[in-house]
């Protein structure tokens, strides 16, 4: 399993790593990461726009000036040079930011929850719940609507949602021998203060207040729980390799794990400095094996495995 994973990350980097690339995209992530975490950036300053439409055009800026930077980087330290002068590259990935601004820096949840409750004690879940269902609308569908009008003749799949090349196994694996690392952390105190995600979310009290089957609720909870990872993953690789790697071809990956760094920065810090590796890694796999699950069931698996383990600690 471990071999199959590092075989694709070592071919890769052995047909396409370029020193002045890498090294110049690791100051432009180190920037970045001083400025957000020195400055509090996102949490301070862009969330101070909630509500505002400013905080989406906010969002698209960070957003799409990471990838660019990246992109120019590209441009000048390789010999692929044509993306930069194609208006397709540019519109798609224009797009692509635009539908990932307006998922980001929208505050529709708020909107929608008052429409079904103003109590207190159920605001939060409604609130959580929403969240986790409005990507629905705010990326798959608007992807779907993209890729059917505009991306369908030149990507032969929905960004990485295929049937060929599939081999699940690898990443089963990897859940299993992840199960009991995850398993000794759930007895750390603070791991208990965060999940499971449910109970945080105050699933009792919505249960108790409309005298639900908190089963059901939780199930029903922990299913949008994990759409919010699928449309990460559809997102960052699929639509950002599979959407793009016409024009960038195998450099597609870099731009797209720094811009996967910045979703992180309303994070802590050492979990936006581990979701460059790992969005790198994960997309060098989605490359390679040419769809996007390998990443949906790494990322689902270990957030639910997360929130078993928290269960059984209540």
């Amino acid at each position: 399993m471990v071999k199959y994973l590092f075989d694709h990350l070592k071919a890769y980097i052995k047909s396409d790593f370029n020193l002045r690339l890498y090294i110049a995209t690791l100051i432009w992530v180190a920037f970045l990461l001083a400025f957000n975490f020195y400055y509090d950036f996102e949490d301070s300053y862009i969330d101070s726009f909630y509500g505002s439409n400013l905080r989406i055009v906010l969002m698209f800026l960070i957003q799409s000036i990471s990838y660019y930077v990246v992109c120019w980087f590209v441009f000048l330290f390789t010999d692929n040079k044509k993306f930069f002068k194609n208006p397709k590259f540019w519109i798609v990935s224009a797009i692509g930011f635009a539908i990932l601004a307006w998922n980001r820096g929208n505050s529709y949840s708020d909107s929608i929850v008052q429409l079904f409750t103003t109590n207190d004690s159920t605001h939060l879940f409604i609130l959580k719940s929403i969240y986790r269902l409005l990507p629905i609308f705010t990326i798959i569908l608007p992807l779907g609507l993209f890729y059917g009008f505009y991306q369908r003749k030149d990507v032969n799949h929905f960004y990485g949602l295929t049937s060929k090349n599939v081999n699940l196994k690898p990443y089963l694996v990897m859940l299993l021998i992840m199960a009991p690392i995850i398993a000794a952390a759930s007895f750390h105190p603070s791991f208990t203060q965060q999940y499971p995600n449910f109970r945080t979310a105050g699933i009792d009290q919505f249960c108790s207040h409309y005298n639900l089957n908190q089963g059901v609720v939780t199930l029903l909870y922990e299913i949008s729980y994990a759409l919010s990872f699928f449309t990460v993953e559809l997102f960052f690789r699929g639509f950002l390799i599979f959407g793009l790697v016409r024009f960038l071809g195998s450099a597609v990956v870099l731009p797209m794990a720094v811009t996967y760094c910045v979703l992180h920065f309303g994070k802590p810090f050492g979990e936006a400095v581990s979701s460059l590796f790992g969005g790198y890694i994960l997309g060098v796999i989605a490359l390679k094996t040419e769809n996007i699950y390998g990443g949906v069931i790494v990322h689902i698996g270990i957030a639910w495995l997360m929130e078993l383990f928290a269960y059984l600690q209540l």
